[in-house]
């Protein structure tokens, strides 16, 4: 079939031939097929209800319903609600004769897939269904060259609230382009359609509860690979998966179909992952969205692509690391010896390496080492900050400049310390444990966290001594009572600790916090409502311990005269102690703004000792008001 595929536009681009006239007779018995897509049941078959994106739904007047609410995608008037009618409307379509050579609008060119999918269904031979040439979808397959196809993840991002969890796209891998850098292949993104300008809360209340439209929109790879890695200085992963050249024509023509038509946006389960799995998941056989009926977690999809099998095989080829120009340089910085981080330190001094007698004496092999990585550095440094955007580019060019002045070198694999994102826990988490508490006696914990991770157990992909989690929850029984510590809605801490210089290491900081929990630990009945928040900047004393300071501020519902509003100073500290063992040390000064109850210091040391991946072991030190030590035993799934 793909031989004849090809061998008729070589007619039509070469000799002209009229293929539009081989189907103006249309010998084709369209009543026919429909009758056998009738008998066959095509209509109840799941690869149909994939196509048309059916949901099934238990109330209502339909029983499926289109996830898309476009009219365009539909051939049948009902075509939305009415798996039966939109297949016959579509055999009828597909089996009309072309208007022109290059009819765009046909119905086989518009939805490929579902005459890739018929015509196998229906055992229909090439020579004898009309043909279409369908100029359009030939240019974006690059002429039909599309030979593979990657499941994209960019890893998460504190600066966007749509990017916290990461981001999951679809790449289509053409033989055409040039296999090194493979920039120019095409790409396809889902998003929401949010208007310019919409304030934070709406954005985040619209988003969970689906107020916009979502839609599949396409650009070459390099634009997103610009974005997330120069940009925002996020690490991509690209999985290429494992099909036969058949299937992945129809992942790429089902790609075609649902570009630009418009779904409802659901921030939480619908989103990116969920809607780019649905596309891999028409081939028969691939069941990779995961079944958490609440949300899709980007990096979830992407342990069950690689835990996939198809056709008895792994669905994953092979899994590519794409740097970001950040960790491009922190790679680049830590392969250097003494002498060359020394020069690359005094050059973050802003000592000018070149003229430098310490840079005049490295061999040739060093300085090149030295100017590839500043490179990189002054190129970043402006989305850190570091420097202004006028000199970070005169040192960027100087470096470029020197760089063709020395030898030409081959490129060297650098070790990474980012491992694929796949390769990590599970993201919910549960912890159950003991507690101990001076004033109120002993007691059973319970830890729930629906998603995502916290300073302590932020994994590849993740960002590094920052938390990110919603719908975390903690209770205490004592006595066959159960109590509320805290229930948090939205708690967010965002270290920026990998921008920290190797040499100056200062960072911005801060963290936001939604949700009930216990005035202090002197009492259990004692819950408030707070929002908090607090701005600080961090330091890497070195590359295992982090300090930092914050200044916040909260408000609050009045209980035993604590008052709605405070301010506070705080000071904290992160400790890497080996690969498996991490702490946290948090000592907090609040002071009331109104009120008359008072608030007082806290103090916070937690330990987690890693058991396996999905395992770990946790004690937990706290002091307000009364002393509490706990010790949880934790399990991700």
């Amino acid at each position: 079939m793909r031989f004849f595929f090809i061998l008729r536009i070589i007619l039509v681009l070469t000799i002209g031939v009229p293929i539009v006239s081989e189907a103006s007779d249309n010998k084709f018995n369209t009543d026919g097929l429909i009758e056998l897509a009738k008998k066959l049941k095509l209509s109840q078959q799941p690869v149909w209800h994939k196509l048309i994106h059916y949901e099934e739904h238990a109330l209502g007047k339909h029983q499926f319903v289109s996830a898309i609410h476009d009219e365009g995608f539909f051939n049948a008037i009902d075509g939305a609600t009415n798996p039966a009618a939109e297949l016959e409307s579509t055999i009828r379509g597909l089996t009309q004769p072309p208007k022109m050579v290059g009819d765009d609008e046909h119905t086989q060119c518009k939805f490929p897939a579902r005459f890739h999918w018929l015509r196998k269904s229906l055992n229909i031979s090439p020579e004898s269904i009309p043909f279409v040439n369908c100029p359009k979808f030939h240019d974006w397959t690059l002429q039909n060259s599309i030979t593979s196809v990657s499941i994209v993840y960019a890893s998460g991002f504190l600066g966007n609230p749509a990017s916290y969890y990461g981001h999951i796209l679809l790449k289509l891998n053409s033989k055409k382009v040039n296999r090194h850098a493979r920039l120019f292949d095409p790409s396809i993104n889902y998003g929401a359609i949010v208007p310019s300008g919409e304030n934070p809360f709406t954005y985040i209340f619209k988003g969970i509860f689906g107020g916009y439209d979502g839609r599949f929109s396409q650009a070459d790879y390099y634009y997103h690979n610009h974005n997330y890695g120069e940009l925002e200085l996020r690490n991509l992963w690209e999985y290429e998966v494992k099909l036969t050249q058949t299937e992945i024509d129809l992942v790429v023509a089902h790609a075609w179909e649902v570009l630009g038509k418009q779904y409802k946006y659901y921030f939480f389960r619908k989103n990116c992952a969920y809607r780019l799995a649905e596309i891999l998941e028409i081939i028969d056989g691939v069941n990779i969205i995961p079944k958490n009926p609440f949300f899709t977690l980007p990096r979830a999809l992407l342990q069950n692509i690689a835990q996939s099998k198809v056709h008895g095989k792994p669905l994953v080829r092979n899994v590519t690391f794409r740097a970001s120009r950040e960790a491009r340089f922190y790679d680049k910085f830590n392969a250097l010896i003494e002498s060359e981080k020394s020069v690359v330190k005094g050059a973050l001094d802003k000592i000018k390496p070149i003229g430098s007698s310490q840079y005049a004496a490295l061999p040739s092999n060093s300085k090149t080492n030295v100017v590839e990585a500043l490179i990189d550095y002054y190129q970043f440094s402006k989305t850190a900050k570091w420097l202004p955007e006028k000199e970070a580019d005169e040192n960027y060019h100087a470096m470029i400049k020197e760089r063709f002045k020395l030898p030409v070198s081959s490129n060297k694999k650098l070790p990474s310390t980012n491992q694929p994102p796949h390769s990590g826990r599970k993201s919910s988490n549960i912890r159950v444990g003991f507690s101990s508490n001076n004033l109120l006696g002993d007691g059973l914990s319970l830890f729930l966290r629906p998603a995502y991770y916290d300073v302590l157990d932020a994994t590849s992909g993740q960002v590094k001594n920052s938390a990110l989690s919603m719908g975390e929850l903690k209770l205490f029984f004592q006595s066959g009572n159960a109590y509320i510590n805290y229930l948090n809605l939205l708690k967010i801490e965002s270290i920026n600790s990998s921008y920290s210089k190797p040499s100056v290491d200062i960072g911005p900081a801060w963290n936001i916090k939604l949700g009930i929990e216990q005035n202090d630990l002197s009492c259990l009945s004692c819950l408030v409502t707070r929002l908090e928040g607090d701005y600080g900047y961090t330091t890497n004393v070195n590359r295992d311990l982090l300090v930092g300071v914050y200044a916040g501020a909260g408000i609050q519902d009045n209980r035993q005269g604590n008052g709605n509003a405070f301010i506070r100073a705080s000071v904290f500290s992160h400790v890497q102690v080996t690969n498996n063992l991490n702490m946290k040390l948090y000592f907090e000064l609040p002071k009331q703004i109104d009120g008359s109850g008072g608030l007082s210091n806290s103090y916070t040391l937690e330990a987690r000792q890693s058991l396996a991946v999905n395992t770990d072991l946790r004690f937990l030190y706290e002091k307000n008001k009364a002393k509490q030590y706990s010790v949880y035993i934790g399990y991700y799934f």
